[in-house]
């Protein structure tokens, strides 16, 4: 580690008391064996086979309990020890526990009729009073003394229950919005209720059921926690934030960072406001009072359920592979009023040297918690207090001590290696990215940075290493998940086949994923002989299966479209405002599929060409995963100009074989090519022998010659911009903008090199690969140069979010009826669920005012 230290670059600006940063925040091994590797540890976990919905603790967990989907309650004792087990007539979808341990209360959901029942046991398992209710139970919560109970419905009432002579009756019931309450919670007296209706509010109650406050919230709320005293509130959104509020004091509601970019499903808070938040990407995250994020752990499934101790030293979660986990919480309620009081000294210092110093102590004291992403996160917060550079400074000792201490921190490793590649120290970011990339989660960005850190020190080989090794098709958590989902949509709708070869694949990429092998164990068993009646046969062919897949991402087992009453039908699609793409967007896709008779093989192109036109005749007939990213780039732009057309006079850049022009005059288009190679113009030209249109013309993108105001749709397709040389894209951005008429439109689908798995084409070579690597601009530059130009940005859309091996498995690069539709559809499941995710491409679709 000393070379990596002395090869540094030195910091000539940083302030002379920054200088004894290193031996300020220098600890010694000894002190580092005495402190934790992370801010938490696993205490137990238990495994109750089916996905975890919902968790809930005592205030010092002394029991815990947790319902799974497949309609099991178990109950453990505080050492992880099983105290009964009940299996249920319906799905358990909400379990609460009293304080005194007298009363563990369920709801459950039940699809066929529509309904819903409340039980409660007692601490021994055994039944002592139940409600049927006509609608599923989301969420319910019990007072200390276990006597008071309160319900959410998917029927939109919030029902308050009260115990006389040991049975329950109705105190009160509230509706609220039009899309069910999903998450109730209520304080230790039960003075105080919160309930979140899911696309409306989310209300606070007084005990006798008054409006308090009432917090508009239309991103979608979900289940909803109060701490012991009633002090503080957290609310999950699908926004990725919480929302946090302070009962007591009926104030505006304050919100989280955004610490996900998937809805955050499970909350809890400790009696300091600290909050334990679930998320549909799989993670568990701590959050402290102030909304900033701890630390989070990654839990092998959604996470739809979390609890916390009162204290917050405890945090329960319960994930989508069926497990439940207690954590121990090293930033507890304790240990949070010491580290804000370190950090509000630094925000209150009166000068830099002050500053430095509180900075110096509080970067100690997140180190001896094992809060290290958070120190880097509030150093970079302080910078104007205490200078960037030492600042700068102080995270990179911090990174140093961690990685030498703990060589298999990944994060910190990576965290480090951007720090020397910001700084032009390359060999340096290269070995921490090497290091990284042992982490699987981190594996394809941090070899794919490793190897562009390598070329720039001039390690030509190995970064030509970092980059295949980055590149070997990876499985991820997000592949698996919508491949699983995807599965399971197919075997609800009765095809086994497809339900199977989903199955299959994931299978043989993580054998123990969730119950995929019990699944394809009953397709074995059941060999299509699921006997359907003439109403629910009916009804099967009237629902489009697409629906079933994307309330299925939502997350594990989510009541599909054919399982529920029509009248719910509205609820569910409600629901679908999580996803980035709905139903309604693939049947439009689809109908251009179907217009444009896009399912038939790839035309090849004619014989009798020269030899020189071998290259052009290799686009137009390329290999199967060439043709799959051909087929969804067309598909896409065909949805855009039936979408934001229509489009009298358009202008193709990098017409090459002259694919698009040919294609927009068979629209009725007054279409035009242009392309700065003379030979690809002789070749499109050749193509379309003697008609009017396509015109096509010799040009170069960045001084087009045509006059101004020319076209009303202008595009630039499959990886053109890649050719331009790496600083002329805004010319070309200037140019479109000239040749473009008031209310045009500009498409643009390009390569996206935060794609981890980006192959290109097969038709160019490893270096051409590399040089268009270098010319490519990310989204967010082409979004940048476009409004520079005064152009507004409409639309953004990943491209081939699967990687081809996952494509070779299953058979979707063969030609064949089908073909496209089924790549749309794993495509847009994917986007739908992860609209963040980089495919191999992305288009861009921009509007000249």
């Amino acid at each position: 580690m000393n070379i990596i230290q002395d090869n540094f670059p030195a910091q000539s600006t940083i302030a002379n008391d920054a200088l004894s940063v290193r031996a300020a925040v220098k600890v010694t091994r000894s002190q580092l064996d005495g402190w934790p590797e992370s801010p938490y540890g696993e205490i137990w976990s238990r495994s109750l086979g089916s996905a975890i919905i919902c968790v809930a603790a005592t205030p010092h967990a002394t029991l815990v309990a947790a319902a799974s989907i497949d309609r099991n309650v178990a109950l453990f004792s505080d050492a992880g020890e099983l105290q009964w087990k009940r299996t249920l007539d319906s799905e358990a979808w909400a379990v609460a526990i009293s304080a005194d341990e007298s009363r563990i209360v369920v709801g459950t959901a039940t699809k066929q009729p529509s309904s819903g029942t409340i039980l409660v046991f007692d601490r021994a398992g055994t039944e002592l009073w139940r409600l049927e209710l006509e609608a599923p139970v989301w969420s319910v919560a019990l007072s200390d003394d276990g006597k008071r109970l309160v319900a959410g419905s998917w029927d939109n009432q919030a029902y308050v229950f009260e115990e006389v002579d040991g049975q329950f009756q109705e105190f009160a019931r509230v509706k609220l919005g039009e899309s069910g309450v999903y998450g109730v919670s209520m304080s230790a007296t039960g003075d105080r209720i919160l309930a979140a209706a899911y696309d409306s509010s989310v209300t606070l109650f007084d005990g006798q059921m008054n409006v308090l406050v009432q917090h508009a919230c239309s991103t979608g709320a979900y289940h909803t926690a109060l701490s012991r005293d009633g002090a503080w509130g957290v609310v999950g959104l699908r926004d990725g934030r919480a929302m946090v509020i302070h009962p007591q004091q009926t104030q505006a509601a304050q919100y989280t960072e955004v610490i996900s970019l998937r809805p955050i499903c499970g909350a809890a808070v400790s009696s300091r406001g600290i909050a334990a938040l679930g998320s549909f990407d799989g993670l568990a995250y701590v959050v402290n009072c102030e909304g900033r994020l701890l630390w989070s752990l990654e839990a092998g499934g959604e996470v739809w359920a979390t609890a916390l101790s009162s204290d917050g030293s405890l945090v329960i979660i319960g994930s989508g592979d069926g497990s439940i986990r207690v954590v121990q919480n090293y930033v507890n309620d304790t240990v949070i009023d010491e580290l804000l009081a370190l950090e509000n000294h630094v925000e209150s210092a009166i000068d830099r040297n002050l500053a430095l110093i509180c900075a110096q102590q509080a970067v100690v004291a997140f180190r001896r918690y094992g809060l290290i992403e958070y120190a880097m996160r509030r150093l970079k917060d302080w910078g104007a207090k205490i200078g960037h550079e030492t600042g700068s400074e102080l995270a990179r000792q911090l990174l140093l001590d961690d990685t030498a201490a703990f060589p298999k921190h990944h994060q910190s490793h990576y965290l480090l290696a951007s720090m020397f590649e910001e700084h032009g120290a390359y060999r340096q970011a290269a070995w921490h990215y090497v290091w990284a990339g042992q982490n699987e989660r981190l594996k394809l960005e941090s070899l794919t940075k490793a190897g562009e850190a390598f070329s720039k020190a001039g390690l030509e080989f190995a970064a030509k290493s970092s980059f295949r090794r980055a590149r070997e098709q990876q499985v991820t958590e997000e592949a698996k998940r919508t491949l699983y989902s995807m599965g399971r949509a197919f075997e609800d709708n009765g095809q086994l086949a497809e339900a199977r070869k989903y199955y299959e694949v994931v299978f043989t990429f993580s054998p123990d994923y969730r119950d995929v092998f019990t699944r394809l164990e009953n397709l074995d068993n059941a060999t299509v002989t699921v006997a359907l009646d003439a109403a629910s046969a009916e009804a099967l062919e009237n629902v489009d299966w697409y629906d079933s897949l994307l309330l299925g991402l939502l997350g594990p087992d989510v009541p599909r479209m054919t399982d529920v009453d029509a009248s719910l039908h509205p609820i569910l699609r409600a629901r679908s405002k999580e996803l980035a793409v709905t139903a309604d967007d693939r049947r439009r896709i689809l109908d251009v599929i179907s217009e444009h008779e896009l399912e038939s093989a790839a035309q090849r192109s004619e014989p009798g060409l020269d030899y020189n036109e071998a290259v052009y005749m290799r686009y137009d007939a390329s290999v199967p995963e060439d043709e799959a990213k051909k087929s969804l780039e067309l598909i896409h732009v065909l949805d855009c100009i039936k979408r934001y057309g229509p489009f009298q006079r358009s202008l193709d850049i990098g017409a090459a074989t002259g694919r698009y022009p040919t294609l927009f005059t068979s629209l009725g288009i007054e279409a035009f090519g242009v392309d700065i190679e003379p030979e690809a113009v002789a070749f499109a030209r050749k193509k379309c022998g003697t008609a009017r249109f396509p015109d096509f013309r010799v040009g170069d993108a960045r001084a087009l010659p045509f006059e101004d105001e020319s076209f009303n749709l202008i595009t630039c397709m499959m990886g053109t911009a890649a050719h331009f040389p790496a600083g002329d894209m805004e010319k070309v951005f200037a140019e479109i903008h000239r040749c473009l008429r008031p209310g045009g439109a500009f498409i643009m689908s390009t390569w996206d090199v935060e794609c981890p798995y980006l192959t290109y084409l097969s038709i160019y070579s490893h270096a051409q690969k590399e040089e268009m690597r270098r010319n490519s601009p990310t989204r967010q530059e082409v979004q940048t140069m476009a409004q520079k130009q005064g152009l507004s940005v409409e639309e953004l859309r990943p491209i081939g979010l699967m990687p081809e091996a996952i494509a070779y498995e299953l058979d979707l690069q063969q030609f064949g009826p089908n073909r496209i539709s089924h790549l749309v559809d794993v495509d847009l499941a994917f986007r739908a669920l992860f609209p963040a995710l980089h495919g191999q491409m992305y288009m861009l679709l921009v509007r000249k005012p």
